[in-house]
C-alpha cells in the first residue's frame, strides 16, 4: 500500500480551500473534551462557531448541553466549560445531545467542512492512533493544528499532528515528544491558569486512551461530531 501524501496546515486560516481527508486538532482542550464527552454516552455534539450561534442552537433542541469557552472561560450560561474534568465529573449527560463552542478547535472544524473536505476528523493525543488508523488508506491527509483561538501556534497541536503523521506513515514514536507537549508553552498556561483545573492536563495527555475516531459531517449547514470505531470509519464513508 502506498502511503498517504500528508499536508500540514495551522490555524483557522489553514481550514481554507482543504479537501479529501482532514485531521483537525485541538489537543489542549477541545477535542479532548468531546472524546470524554463520547466516554460519558454522548453520542451526538453540534459544533459552532460564535456563542450567539451556541446559544441559539441550543434553545432549539431539548435537553441539549451547552459546553464551550471565550477566552478559555466557561461563559456564565453554559452548563459545561471546554474541561475534560468537568464532564467527567457533570452527573447527567449520557444521551444529551451537546452544543460546543471553543475559540479554535471548533471554528477550525467548521470551516474545513464548509471547504468542502471529506471526511473530517477531530483529533487531540487520546484519539490519536485511531484517527491515524482511519485516514491511513486515503492517497492525501491534510492535517490542521488548530492553535490558540486559530489564531497562533499552540505547541500541543504541533506535537500532535507530528503523532499522526507518523501513525499514518508507520514511523515509530519520537520518545522525546511526551516531554515536549509536558513541557511546553501550552501546558504551563493551562498549570498557570487559575480557573483551569489541573486534571485537565493529564486527561488530555493520555495518548490513546480511547479506540474511537471522533467523525465531523456538516448536514444542512449545521457541523455535527459522532463517535465511529476504525472498521467504520474509512476514507469516504
Amino acid at each position: 500500500m502506498t502511503a498517504p501524501t500528508i499536508i500540514r496546515r495551522s490555524l483557522l486560516e489553514g481550514a481554507n480551500d482543504v479537501s479529501g481527508s482532514t485531521v483537525v486538532i485541538d489537543t489542549f482542550r477541545a477535542f479532548s473534551t468531546a472524546a470524554y464527552l463520547v466516554e460519558r454516552g454522548v453520542d451526538h455534539i453540534v459544533l459552532t462557531e460564535t456563542l450567539d450561534e451556541a446559544r441559539e442552537r441550543a434553545a432549539g433542541i431539548p435537553d441539549s448541553v451547552l459546553c464551550g469557552e471565550d477566552g478559555g472561560r466557561r461563559p456564565d450560561d453554559f452548563d459545561l466549560g471546554n474541561s475534560p474534568i468537568e464532564v467527567a465529573t457533570h452527573p447527567d449527560l449520557a444521551g444529551r445531545t451537546i452544543v460546543m463552542r471553543t475559540s479554535g478547535g471548533t471554528r477550525t472544524i467548521v470551516r474545513a467542512l464548509r471547504s468542502g473536505a471529506d471526511p473530517v476528523y477531530a483529533a487531540s493525543l487520546v484519539v490519536a492512533g485511531s484517527t491515524a488508523s482511519a485516514v491511513r488508506r486515503s492517497p492525501h491527509v491534510t492535517i490542521i493544528a488548530s492553535g490558540l483561538g486559530g489564531v497562533s501556534i499552540a505547541d500541543e497541536d504541533e506535537e500532535t499532528a507530528g503523532l499522526i503523521s507518523d501513525r499514518i506513515l508507520g514511523r515509530p514514536d519520537d520518545p522525546k515528544r511526551n516531554g515536549r507537549i509536558r513541557g511546553g508553552e501550552g501546558a504551563t498556561r493551562l498549570r498557570s491558569t487559575s480557573w483551569i483545573d489541573p486534571e485537565d492536563l493529564a486527561l488530555c495527555l493520555d495518548v490513546d486512551r480511547f479506540s474511537f475516531t471522533l467523525r465531523a459531517r456538516l448536514h444542512e449547514g449545521v457541523a455535527t461530531l459522532h463517535a465511529a470505531h476504525s472498521r467504520e470509519t474509512g476514507p469516504g464513508i
